[in-house]
This record gives structure tokens, C-alpha cells and sequence, in this order.
């Protein structure tokens, strides 16, 4: 059975929402602005969300969405986790590319505190998605895939600010002739992938110290 997802007048207050909250952050965004670019009256906006922290949160859980889903379902699937990692960092770029202001909405927030009930909303939204994250690595530390000193957290730490690094920095790479063609989201994904799987030391070298 599919799910219904919003109607229409919903779905075009959140585009404009998500248009609105990404250029100009939650208290920068008044609820008039988001009703004109959507084309229809203030009332309207609070017919479907009751406040305007309610449309913010509706807007996050709709970003994320695809996110949370995506990532959930691979780790319930077969295969390697080598091979998820590599999935799932093809699926984050990709991702935001194709939805910049989706993108440039969830970097503003979670690099701004702000709006204390905002924040707290935030911060249940993006614990479903870090989890989802964190459970891919943990998984492959579980298999044996992965070595047992590798910390789930850290690895998608690590994941998630290559992604967002890519984002922020890709038109950049292009003027670096050291960059070999990172500013490409298929060679970024198979270098960093690479990495964050490989790591940097030479095998027989020495080990870091911690």
C-alpha cells in the first residue's frame, strides 16, 4: 500500500518552505514570504501547519526523508558493507546535488544553534538519519568485515563531512590541478570511499597512536 504523501497546496507551501528556511534560515523566514512565493494566503499556510515551527519541522522530516529511508533499507539488504558505504556515499551526493536547497537548509542548521524548540526538533530528526549511518558501519565492525577498533560514530562522521565538504566545495576543486577530477561526484565517491574503507597508512606500517 503507498503511503499518500501531502497535497498539492501542502506540497507547494513546503517547497517554498524549504526554498525560503534554506535562504534565510527559520527566523529569517517570515510566514507571509513563504505563503506569496507558494501562491496562496497566510491562512492557508496554517490551515495545513498549525505554527510556523510545525512547517519547519514538517519541511526537516521531508528533506530527511529520503535520507533516513534509503540508508535503513541498506542496511537491512544483503551484500557487503564495503559495499554499502560506497552506496550510501553515491546516494548522499547525489542527493544533494539534486535537491541544493534541501541541502543548503540542513548545512545552515546544523551549523546554527538558534531557535531553542527549533533545535530540539532538529535534533530528533537528524538522530534517525546519524543513527541509520552509524548502524552501516557498526554492522561491518559486527561481521568482522570492518576492524573491531573502528568507532561507528566517528566513521560516519567522517562519511557525513565528506559529503557535505563535496557540497561546499566542488566548483572550488575545479581550480585545484592537484584535485585529479575530484570536483566529479563519480570520482570524488570511488576516491573517498576508498579512503575512509582503506584509510592512509601502508599496510606493515606503523600504528597510530592513540
Amino acid at each position: 500500500m503507498t503511503v499518500p504523501g501531502p497535497a498539492v497546496g501542502a506540497r507547494a507551501i513546503l517547497d517554498a518552505a524549504t526554498a525560503l528556511f534554506a535562504e534565510s534560515g527559520f527566523d529569517g523566514a517570515s510566514v507571509a514570504a513563504i505563503a506569496e512565493k507558494a501562491g496562496v494566503c497566510k491562512a492557508n499556510v496554517f490551515h495545513h501547519f498549525p505554527s510556523k515551527e510545525d512547517l519547519y519541522f514538517a519541511v526537516l522530516e521531508a528533506v530527511t526523508a529520503a535520507h533516513a529511508d534509503y540508508t535503513e533499507d541498506l542496511y537491512r539488504a544483503p551484500g557487503s558493507s564495503a559495499d554499502k558505504v560506497h552506496k550510501l556515499l553515491e546516494f548522499q551526493i547525489r542527493d544533494m546535488l539534486d535537491n541544493p536547497s534541501a541541502a543548503r537548509l540542513l548545512l545552515r542548521q546544523v551549523s546554527e544553534v538558534g531557535h531553542a524548540r527549533v533545535h530540539q526538533l532538529s535534533q530528533t530528526i537528524f538522530q534517525r538519519n546519524f543513527t541509520a549511518v552509524v548502524n552501516i558501519f557498526d554492522q561491518g565492525r559486527q561481521r568482522g568485515e570492518f576492524h573491531s577498533s573502528v568507532d561507528p560514530g566517528a566513521a560516519a562522521m567522517l562519511l557525513c563531512g565528506a559529503t557535505q565538504c563535496f557540497f561546499n566545495c566542488r566548483e572550488v576543486l575545479r581550480e585545484f590541478r592537484a584535485s585529479t577530477d575530484l570536483e566529479k561526484p563519480e570520482a570524488y565517491v570511488r576516491r573517498v570511499a576508498a579512503l575512509i574503507l582503506k584509510g592512509v597508512l601502508r599496510v606493515g606500517g606503523p600504528p597510530p597512536s592513540v
